[in-house]
């Protein structure tokens, strides 16, 4: 009896397995169920997800987060008014090209904005208050404010929402590089060293201090310019006419002139070069003989010299602390930035993208 009884025993658990298995299969392929949708949002791409970015308006997921058109819009607005330019100011292939960088840039924000939302980071409200004063100054009246929002495709409000975002993603980034940004004088010295030999910031460059005087042969390159410069090298020289008054009186540079032809003290990287080749080869006091430069005529004297000299570690360590900071900086921010990227799950549907 218990044998007949346990042969005409329901199977219960063949049965049970029949169930989940059916669940399985309609979750994936019927109807696409949350399994579906959660292994949508951890594969690469799918003909699934593509099927629902088109149907969506989507351009592209961040974590199961859509991405949608009217936010590639309007991160389009906001990339191209950082450069100066609007969509009207590009060719088709220019702002394509603007859109893609744009997303990218998007996805990057969405990461980051998740990332901080989980820790539960609050941006500093005074932060906040500057930035948006900051962006609101840089318009002389409130209707160019206006203007501003309206290229944007933004409302006072959305505004103030996109500048707070994007302070809370730039101080929740601080937050998590603030180890790597401790800086030593090990490492300015180190940096001092190793550039010592080959950065030419590190040289003060020879100076001389000149004057001149020039007749201009853009409008008028005649032979009689060349006469007149000559005759006013043989007045300099026989001490008839000071150089003041000869510059004062002939001279053709306006910025000059009514001191004495005085140009003040430059470097090589100041002046043309066939203007710097002629006064660096002079001496302190001396003259040149009239000379043609890719502008015009002139005679030019040596006042004074500085020779270059090399800076040394003291003298530079502000701006040596200011350069490593900002490329450390630099460089910790990618660093987390591919961490990030790592652990994220993006998607982008260019399907959906191109055909708008």
């Amino acid at each position: 009896m218990n044998t007949v009884g346990s042969n005409a025993r329901f199977p219960w658990r063949a049965f049970l397995y029949a169930v989940v298995i059916l669940y399985l299969i309609a979750d994936l392929h019927w109807f696409g169920g949350p399994l579906r949708q959660r292994l949508d949002a951890r594969r690469a791409y799918s003909q699934q997800s593509l099927q629902r970015a088109l149907e969506k308006g989507w351009v592209g997921t961040v974590n199961g987060e859509p991405l949608t058109i009217g936010q590639l819009d309007q991160a389009t607005a906001v990339y191209l008014h950082r450069q100066g330019k609007t969509p009207q100011d590009l060719t088709e292939n220019a702002l394509r090209i603007s859109r893609r960088a744009a997303l990218l840039q998007l996805i990057d924000d969405t990461m980051v904005r998740q990332y901080a939302a989980a820790d539960e980071f609050k941006a500093d409200p005074e932060a906040i208050r500057v930035r948006i004063a900051e962006f609101e100054a840089q318009f002389a009246t409130p209707d160019d404010l206006a203007t501003r929002r309206e290229a944007l495709g933004l409302n006072e409000e959305a505004l103030h929402a996109l500048l707070a975002e994007k302070v809370m993603q730039e101080q929740w980034l601080e937050s998590r590089i603030s180890e790597a940004m401790h800086i030593t004088e090990e490492d300015l010295r180190t940096w001092y060293d190793e550039n010592v030999g080959t950065d030419p910031g590190i040289e003060n460059p020879q100076l001389i201090r000149a004057r001149h005087l020039f007749l201009s042969t853009v409008d008028e390159d005649t032979p009689e310019r060349e006469a007149q410069i000559r005759e006013m090298h043989r007045q300099l020289t026989t001490g008839e006419i000071p150089f003041e008054t000869l510059a004062a009186t002939f001279s053709e540079d306006e910025r000059t002139k009514h001191r004495g032809g005085d140009l003040g003290w430059f470097g090589t990287e100041r002046m043309p070069e066939d203007f710097s080749d002629i006064a660096f080869g002079l001496r302190p006091g001396q003259r040149s003989e009239p000379f043609r430069s890719s502008l015009g005529w002139h005679i030019l004297e040596v006042t004074d010299t500085h020779d270059g000299s090399r800076l040394d570690f003291e003298t530079l360590r502000p701006e040596i602390a200011a350069w490593v900071e900002t490329e450390r900086r630099r460089y910790a921010i990618q660093v987390q930035m591919n961490r990030l990227k790592t652990v994220a799950v993006t998607q982008i549907f260019p399907e959906n993208f191109d055909t708008h």
